[in-house]
């Protein structure tokens, strides 16, 4: 038979992926262009195909992707109206000139458009070999975008069906090997490093596998075919070797870096309310003492901001979920601190005074618990007996500090801490640093007056920060609720409000998440949740108010939850993608699914209170 008959001809393909697009359905090409070996006798296709069902072939990688929902296709040249149609594009041992007499080499057109197409949101696996199966020379330069080269050697040798000298185990945590303690490779090619690239797996200090995040896409790359049929199961491996589940993690790995290019549903309710369950079972197991003091490079007490917002974010759990045990921390944290301030009522710094928010609610639960609201408000008084205005002087404060004013302003019915809410939050955006720390042209905000103009990011664009603008976005929701529907300030909240959820849109990356830095995707870009659990929260919270257009922001609070739930929360409740504290990107790096951040409980009270009003959606 013919080998056009093993092959789809370009218009089919380009045909059948549109019509899946139009599905929604992922669409996975695996490369039949730059690896075109035929067989010797048949003079067919094969070798690492999802056709070829052999031992040579991926025909049970593929059905692990069609399981999956995907729909799988064989890709010859990748021009860029094929990989448009791609979420999935995985390269396999490019030929030598022992394995085709005439092969295709990954050339400059082809690099161009390969890189093209990830930095736009395309997900490139590439699975290369050992020396001197692979192609090399070519196949590297389109991996020096990604910041990765093969190198030509031939490691972890195998004798025969010695299989242990094949046994790779001590597994890093990450999802690849989530289940997975022991996997077989054999004659492999270790990868070089730098820019974008990490290390994914290391064996006695060799790259074997490493990824790497390229604009809005993703790369994976590992120095072997690995999981071919011959390998993948026990057809000769021993029921110790656990390549299968392996293969299934990166199926779902690459899937899950793709998925959001067709955002549809959300993550179901039951699963939205488990996920902060054990979030938050995994920070009380912890901390079971309210009081116990915080030590990190120095000791501080447990209602500082940090903890404050993680009571926020409980307190939202609580609303769902009304578990006395909840309602109990909450209470016994106020009571051990007697309902008081870090640094007393004469404090102005609103870090202080973040904790007054969940005093102020659980006393709305209880107005009879006078003791809860007496030092908050006797706080605030004290400021307001002054004609200080200029406290909030870098942007996190209005999120710690102006929801209280709005929550005394209702609770007494009294305009005047509306209006010194008003007075001093207007003081912060246009008046300090040079004109203010909200920028009317690209409706963000600099951190302070340390990042205002000049201060540019490496790519010459304003830094601004995930966190920061998500500590506003957030103050805003916190501030609204409590303002009254005819109050004078409301257009101005709801207004910038409004601005800067347009903005982030804009920012948004392709899985979903935001960087740490949004205006520059390479300054320690990555995934990152507290940023993006704020700006969900706000987003969620602007649909279910009928404040945001629900078909706009809709599938961006889908991709952030979504990215939320599926990547960060691990199976015992800690989450991952916390940056710890700081005031920029580059603080408390490395940001990563296993790194643990010095404070780890404001991230969890960012992520409750996005689940909360993620949960409310109709």
């Amino acid at each position: 038979m013919k080998k056009c008959c093993y092959r789809f001809t370009l218009l089919s393909v380009v045909f059948l992926l549109n019509i899946q697009n139009l599905l929604s359905q992922p669409v996975v090409g695996l490369d039949n262009w730059f690896n075109r070996e035929t067989h010797a006798k048949t003079g067919q296709a094969f070798h690492y195909l999802w056709t070829d069902t052999e031992w040579s072939g991926y025909s049970r990688w593929g059905e692990i992707f069609t399981s999956r929902g995907s729909a799988i296709e064989t890709i010859e040249k990748p021009y860029a109206s094929v990989l448009k149609n791609l979420d999935v594009y995985i390269i396999v041992d490019p030929d030598t000139t022992t394995e085709s007499n005439s092969p295709n080499y990954i050339g400059p057109d082809d690099i161009r458009a390969i890189a093209g197409w990830v930095k736009k949101g395309g997900v490139l696996a590439v699975l290369a070999n050992d020396a001197p199966n692979c192609e090399f020379t070519n196949l590297n330069k389109l991996m020096a975008k990604f910041g990765m080269r093969f190198n030509h050697v031939t490691l972890n040798p195998v004798t025969g069906r010695e299989w242990e000298m094949g046994a790779i185990t001590n597994l890093p945590e990450h999802p690849l090997f989530a289940g997975v303690s022991k996997i077989y490779m054999k004659e492999i090619s270790d990868i070089a490093i730098s820019g974008p690239a990490r290390a994914v797996l290391s064996r006695d200090g060799k790259v074997l596998m490493a990824e790497a995040k390229y604009g809005n896409g993703y790369v994976f790359a590992v120095g072997d075919p690995w999981i071919y049929n011959e390998y993948i199961d026990h057809d000769l491996l021993p029921e110790s070797f656990q390549n299968r589940q392996a293969a299934v993690n990166l199926t779902d790995l690459l899937l899950r870096n793709a998925r959001n290019r067709f955002p549809s549903q959300l993550v179901s309710k039951e699963k939205t309310v488990t996920a902060m369950i054990l979030a938050n079972k995994y920070f009380m197991d912890k901390w079971p003492d309210v009081g116990k003091t915080i030590i990190t490079e120095r000791e501080r007490p447990s209602n500082i901001w940090t903890r404050g917002t993680y009571y926020e974010g409980l307190m939202a759990l609580y609303g769902l979920k009304p578990d006395p045990s909840y309602l109990d921390y909450a209470v016994r944290w106020g009571e051990y601190h007697k309902w008081g301030l870090r640094n007393g009522i004469t404090t102005r710094n609103g870090d202080d005074q973040c904790c007054g928010q969940t005093y102020i609610d659980l006393y709305l639960m209880d107005p009879s618990k006078e003791e809860r609201i007496r030092d908050i408000k006797a706080c605030i008084d004290n400021m307001m007996a002054t004609g200080k205005i200029d406290d909030w002087s870098w942007i996190d404060l209005l999120h710690m500090a102006m929801p209280v004013f709005a929550r005394l302003g209702t609770i007494y019915s009294d305009d005047k801490y509306f209006d010194r809410m008003h007075e001093m939050y207007m003081f912060t955006k246009t008046r300090h640093g040079t004109n203010g720390l909200y920028n009317p042209d690209e409706h963000l905000w600099w951190r302070d007056r340390d990042f205002v103009p000049p201060y540019k990011e490496p790519n010459g664009k304003n830094c601004y920060w995930s966190r920061g603008n998500g500590w506003v976005f957030a103050s805003f929701v916190r501030t609204l609720d409590f303002l009254p529907e005819n109050s004078p300030h409301r257009n101005e909240f709801l207004t910038t409000f409004r601005e800067m959820a347009e903005a982030l849109v804009a920012c948004q990356r392709f899985d979903g998440f935001w960087n740490v830095s949004l205006h520059d995707p390479d300054h320690f870009g990555g995934k990152e949740l507290t940023g993006t659990a704020l700006f969900t929260y706000g987003m969620a919270w602007g649909i279910n108010n009928g404040l945001l257009n629900k078909k706009k922001y809709m599938p961006v609070v889908i991709k952030a939850w979504n990215g939320l739930v599926n990547d960060c929360v691990h199976p015992n409740g800690f989450l991952g993608y916390v940056q710890g504290t700081g005031k920029e990107p580059k603080d408390s790096q490395p940001v990563g699914y296993d790194n643990v951040p010095n404070f780890e409980d404001f991230g969890l009270g960012c992520f409750l209170l996005a689940g909360s009003e993620v949960y409310k959606i109709k």
